[in-house]
């Protein structure tokens, strides 16, 4: 079967190995959309807990956004690691793609030098504007509320 590896050659891939770039894909995959999840019900969690907020005594409302910013930072942590884990699979994908005999039906993402440390994917600009907006909206929240008095 001719395929193009997608790096400008294109040779005959043995149908087994196309089927393990499946598989790895399919866990790249799972992992973008737990990742794309993780956003979702970060804001929906801030959103919820804020509203709450907006109509509780000051007790409930400090504790509310407080909450409110440590659920966000879980969020941001666990977004993180399937990230994380979603690159090391990025590079077991490339391992075998480019591979000239298939090294073997592996599915052990690599790490190491190539694949960034998960503090470092937490750290990505994306994740940090997302997730420092809401976390900044809660700390202005808790801010006003604790200067109301309320």
């Amino acid at each position: 079967m001719s395929e193009s590896t997608g790096y400008g050659r294109t040779h005959d891939v043995p149908d087994s190995k196309l089927k393990h770039l499946e598989f790895i894909q399919g866990v790249i995959t799972r992992m973008s959309t737990n990742s794309f999840l993780f956003k979702g019900w970060a804001i929906t969690v801030a959103v919820g807990l804020s509203a709450f907020a907006t109509t509780s005594s000051s007790r409930a409302t400090k504790a509310a956004l407080g909450a409110a910013i440590v659920s966000t930072f879980l969020f941001w942590g666990l977004d993180g690691y399937y990230l994380w884990i979603e690159c090391r699979y990025r590079c077991l994908y490339k391992r075998i793609a480019e591979s000239e005999p298939d090294p073997g039906l592996t599915m052990e993402a690599p790490s190491g030098a190539p694949v960034p440390s998960w503090l470092s994917v937490c750290r990505r600009w994306h994740l940090a504007l997302l997730y420092g907006v809401i976390i900044a909206g809660e700390i202005v929240g808790l801010a006003i509320s604790s200067t109301r008095g309320r």
